[in-house]
């Protein structure tokens, strides 16, 4: 097996603890980054500090926090403000470890970057396969399907072959983190999850009063920011004679509009910014997928058929639920994540 110099993103958590572990016994040269994201994020990088420790390897601490700020906080606020439901991990994947610090760690003199991602990657000629992780329910191959093809060239994912409850084993043996160290947060920036407080504090003008009508425009009840509906949302609306469903967010006219839940399915979904991970098939070539529109849906069969070089049409073989402007769609071909867009 080939040895490198890797760098590997630490978080202070286990999955990233024990992927570093793991590189060390390959025979591989490891260095510990942590991207310290916000202004006070010194508990972070004192986390992955004390992990690099245990397992002694240097580490570097990267302050991100202007690049996180113009890379994922900026776009995330911005997105609910034109009527959008972002997924910020994604971005953060593709823009910030895969990108700003990979950059880093190559400017240090490393040539790969690992992560604890739920994921494997598979050499094949000059490309680099990203396929679901082993563990079911634990597989995030759906939060890389935007990595081009030189990130997925750098990537080393350790833990792609393993169960979780067979991490947290060996890392807890291994005595890798704290006893009472959890889990990484999706969301790192917002650890009480309130978003709407967060678009609320850079965009005040959204957070006003507005209407909760049907699309005949029946008005049904009020709303305090349209920004802070999604579609498919049922929780939350305080409508009676439901179950009602957010149908479509309008922030210009701040307006919510609800219908019922057969009003949420379809079929087709146009996406934009299309990342293939195989060479872009001809325009009109239709392919034979599975695929999810967010990361615990169960991929369902569909046709994938791109239209010209940014957009592609997912047509699924039954209606899906909820299909959510903003969030991401991932077409997988048997394991194998084969493009990745944003669905309009």
């Amino acid at each position: 097996m080939t040895s490198y110099r890797v760098g590997v993103g630490l978080s202070g958590g286990t999955d990233s603890a024990l992927a570093a572990k793991l590189l060390l016994e390959a025979g591989h040269d490891v260095i510990g980054f942590t991207m310290q994201l916000l202004p006070d994020g010194d508990a972070t990088v004192a986390k992955g500090a004390a992990v690099a420790a245990r397992l002694g390897i240097p580490h570097r601490a990267l302050d991100m926090s202007d690049r996180f700020e113009e890379l994922v906080l900026a776009p995330f606020a911005d997105a609910y403000r034109r009527g959008l439901t972002p997924s910020p991990c994604v971005c953060c994947n593709a823009r910030m470890k895969f990108g700003a610090m990979l950059d880093a760690m190559l400017d240090a003199g490393c040539e790969r970057m690992a992560t604890g991602h739920y994921a494997r990657l598979i050499p094949a000629g000059d490309d680099t396969l990203l396929l679901r992780g082993r563990d079911p329910r634990k597989d995030q191959s759906y939060f890389l399907a935007m990595l081009n093809a030189g990130q997925r060239r750098r990537a080393i994912f350790p833990l792609g072959e393993i169960l979780k409850n067979e991490v947290q084993t060996q890392a807890t043996a291994l005595g890798l983190v704290a006893p009472d160290e959890g889990e990484s947060q999706d969301l790192c920036f917002l650890p009480d999850g309130d978003f709407a407080a967060f678009v609320a504090a850079r965009y005040p003008d959204l957070s006003r009063e507005g209407w909760i009508v049907t699309a005949d425009g029946k008005r049904l009840g009020r709303h305090s920011g349209a920004y802070q509906y999604t579609r498919g949302q049922r929780r939350g609306l305080g409508l009676g004679g439901g179950p009602w469903f957010v149908l479509r967010v309008d922030v210009a006219e701040n307006l919510v509009v609800v219908g019922r839940q057969d009003e949420i399915l379809s079929r087709q979904v146009i996406l934009r910014d299309v990342n293939w991970l195989l060479p872009a098939p001809a325009p009109d070539t239709e392919l034979a997928v599975k695929a999810q529109l967010r990361y615990l849906m169960q991929a369902q069969p569909a046709t994938l058929r791109r239209l010209d070089d940014n957009r592609a049409e997912m047509t699924f073989a039954e209606p899906v639920s909820a299909v959510t402007p903003g969030q991401l769609a991932a077409a997988y071909s048997n394991d194998r994540v084969i493009a990745g867009g944003w669905i309009c």
